[in-house]
């Protein structure tokens, strides 16, 4: 399962359409606090993160993450340039980051290196 974890539901819905239509399984969060549930079931093998959500936004997932050793791999996404692809390097379960608007072919490309369909 990939998850998609993004507060613009039109973004969520996108990338769902674009990655089950490549044979992944998806589900979806529009807050921090939400996808951190998801993130925890042993069946998600990666995540796309959005970094400006409600609640615990994507850099906090990104140090709880850290904190408690969950080891998903995660594409983050950002609408704006707060953060930098050197600065999310600092994070290990970050693979590849992505500023917005996103390109879904460099998209679902990055998802495939991160989690290969089987």
């Amino acid at each position: 399962m990939i998850l998609v974890a993004d507060d613009d539901k039109v973004m969520n819905q996108l990338l769902r359409a674009l990655l089950e239509d490549a044979g992944y399984t998806v589900e979806t969060a529009y807050d921090g606090q939400q996808a951190y549930k998801l993130m925890k079931k042993p069946a998600c093998e990666g995540a796309i993160l959005d970094i400006r959500m409600p609640g615990v936004n994507g850099a906090e997932l990104l140090m709880l993450m850290t904190t408690e050793g969950i080891e998903v791999p995660v594409i983050v996404v950002a609408g704006f340039p707060d953060f930098d692809e050197e600065e999310m390097k600092q994070f290990p379960n970050v693979k590849r980051f992505f500023l917005k608007p996103l390109y879904p072919e460099e998209v679902l490309a990055a998802v495939k290196e991160m989690a290969p369909l089987s």
